[in-house]
């Protein structure tokens, strides 16, 4: 039996605790622009929220508009620069991109903690991430950055704010997740996140429910949606018993277009998009890349572009995913839905 040294652990931990020193997205970088997308950075200031700071990055593409909405959730430990390689993707397709940071569950976690941080720091930092408190401010974050895209004056004629999605990797699923109707037993308050704004959704590394029947968690949710995960993504926080139980939420939503991708070999880092930004990609990565970035526009296309030919694509989806990975189907429109074996608490 091979036993992994205590280096091999930090190294798996820290994927998803970026350190403060690999993290330039906390500085207010200049405007830039490429390949027809024009790249902002600003924070909002939320004076009801005890003035809670959300750094946001904005994609905007070139042209009058105005163009669909996606608001983007990172996971734990990450920050306004997460999926970057999805979002450019997506906006190089003609829609405006929010990339929002969540204070309390961001790269600020490990700030200070110098070079010398070991597992159980990482461990540490991840767990403070994970309060209620720190969740309720990163759900609120999400309708509060809605309420301040439609008062810009800079992006009024922009914005299509009658065409909004959200996507979200990890915790970021979960803010997903949560801002469309899963329900939160350990948060009497959680219809309070529920946007309503949100007209379809992209979770990327989507969790089961944490203390709650499957079913129940996710009864209020009807609103199509896109999940994506692989057969090695993994994280040290799951509770789930294997990768497979990331393909709870599919199973257990109803009553709304649903799509699953699960890619051969893909692990949690490549859908945030961090290997891709510090160049040391794996072999698997780049053709992973790939196929998430084209079923995610695709998607977009079909659920916010009005797309009819992006929409009965998606109905091909087993077929064009294979033999990259599987991929799912669950849409009247499509036939029958694609036979997947069920999960616990799904039987």
């Amino acid at each position: 039996m091979i036993r992994r040294s205590a280096s091999h652990r930090l190294v798996a931990l820290a994927v998803f605790l970026l350190l403060a020193t690999a993290a330039p997205a906390l500085a207010q970088p200049a405007a830039a622009a490429a390949q027809g997308v024009e790249v902002r950075y600003g924070a909002w200031t939320d004076p009801a929220r005890g003035g809670r700071v959300t750094p946001y990055k904005l994609y905007m593409p070139t042209g009058p508009g105005p163009f669909p909405v996606v608001i983007h959730s990172h996971g734990l430990g990450g920050n306004r620069e997460a999926s970057t390689y999805i979002l450019q993707a997506v906006a190089e397709a003609g829609f405006v991109v929010v990339a929002l940071q969540h204070a309390g569950s961001d790269t600020g976690l490990l700030r200070g903690a110098g070079p010398s941080v070991d597992e159980a720091a990482v461990v540490a930092a991840g767990r403070a991430g994970m309060t209620s408190d720190a969740a309720r401010g990163r759900y609120g974050d999400v309708p509060f950055a809605l309420d301040q895209i439609a008062r810009d004056p800079t992006l009024r004629d922009k914005v299509d704010l009658g065409r909004v999605g959200m996507s979200g990797h990890s915790y970021g699923a979960l803010s997903t997740l949560t801002a469309v109707g899963q329900r939160l037993p350990a948060m009497p308050d959680y219809t309070g996140f529920a946007e309503p704004r949100i007209k379809a959704a992209i979770a990327y590394s989507p969790n089961k429910p944490r203390g709650d029947d499957a079913r129940l968690a996710f009864a209020r949710v009807r609103t199509p949606m896109l999940h994506f995960t692989g057969t090695e993504d993994v994280t040290p926080f799951d509770l789930e018993k294997n990768a497979f139980e990331r393909t709870t939420p599919y199973q257990a939503i109803q009553g709304a277009d649903q799509y699953l991708v699960v890619l051969d070999g893909a692990d949690h880092g490549v859908f945030g998009g961090r290997r891709a930004l510090m160049g040391r990609l794996k072999p698997g990565d780049p053709a992973q890349m790939e196929i998430i970035k084209a079923e995610t526009v695709r998607f977009w296309k079909a659920y916010l572009g009005n797309d009819p030919a992006a929409l009965q694509a998606l109905c091909s989806l087993p077929t064009r995913i294979d033999p990259d990975g599987d991929a799912y189907v669950k849409a009247p429109r499509c036939g029958p839905p694609t036979p997947i074996a069920p999960v616990d608490g799904l039987r």
